[in-house]
């Protein structure tokens, strides 16, 4: 008896080891074509040293354009940090150095539910109340979830090496630059009839800004790009109309159905 319940625990084991292999294995192919259009990363060339965030025009591509457009025009060159509260997060992005100036125009809210502040590091926009954002932004220290649904996330630190820089940010301290890599023209291209109106009062307010062309969109861009979104959102292991979940728990949680008829309210894991 007792080797027939070793041989079937081990029998357990192997098929758990297998099943989370494979599991593995799906997640890995299911993002193993990675993000071409998207893989935006913005670094952050401080006093403290260079900070890289990952940028997220599919979860918010106005704001996400908006950023890319200000900083490649200057506008947040040689910039101070101007509020920090301990623990929390630090802000910057306005030109006048006092925490109220802006660009001359505000932007709308973008919200993704699969993009909050549930974890630390995130690229957010400042506003004074709803769709009021404009140019300041702030970097969290911390998970920061009553922020939910009230500020656009559009970032998120790139490594642990650049949260410890991060960290170290102090009101004073200066952004000398914001640069890029990955494909900032065709983001600015997909927004080019709003950025060219908001450029028109970037050129009335800040007459001393560096010029930066957007080109038009061609639709074979636009093609490519709906194609790049179809990789991000429409997988077939992950999806929004279906549920991951590991196999060893999905079995799992079939025994407890026919034993107790009890089902979680939510999945052990999904996306």
């Amino acid at each position: 008896m007792k080797k027939i319940l070793k041989l079937l625990f081990l029998s357990f084991v192997l098929l758990f080891s297998i099943s989370c292999s494979n599991s593995v294995k799906k997640f890995k192919n299911a993002f193993k074509e990675g993000a071409h259009y998207n893989n935006i990363v913005a670094t952050f060339v401080t006093t403290q040293g260079d900070i890289k965030f990952f940028l997220y025009p599919e979860a918010a591509p106005v704001t996400v354009a908006n950023f890319i457009n200000l900083a490649k025009r200057g506008f947040y060159d040689n910039t101070k940090f101007t509020r920090s509260v301990e623990n929390f997060m630090i802000q910057g992005g306005d030109p006048t150095g006092t925490g109220f100036g802006g660009p001359g125009y505000t932007i709308p809210d973008e919200f993704a539910n699969w993009l909050d502040f549930y974890q630390k590091g995130m690229l957010a926009m400042a506003n004074a109340g709803p769709n009021t954002g404009g140019s300041q932004f702030f970097l969290t220290f911390y998970p920061a979830d009553w922020l939910n649904g009230l500020h656009t996330v559009f970032g998120e630190i790139k490594s642990e090496g650049d949260f410890l820089k991060l960290r170290k940010l102090e009101v004073g301290d200066v952004i000398k630059e914001i640069t890029f890599e990955g494909d900032i023209d065709l983001i600015l291209s997909l927004n080019k009839p709003i950025l060219d109106d908001w450029n028109t009062i970037l050129d009335r307010e800040f007459p001393k800004l560096k010029k930066y062309p957007i080109k038009p969109l061609t639709a074979e861009q636009k093609m490519a790009y709906m194609e790049e979104l179809d990789l991000i959102y429409e997988r077939e292991e992950f999806d929004n109309s279906k549920e991951f979940e590991w196999y060893p728990t999905k079995m799992i949680r079939g025994i407890f159905n026919k034993l107790g008829n009890y089902t979680p309210r939510e999945p052990v894991l999904s996306n």
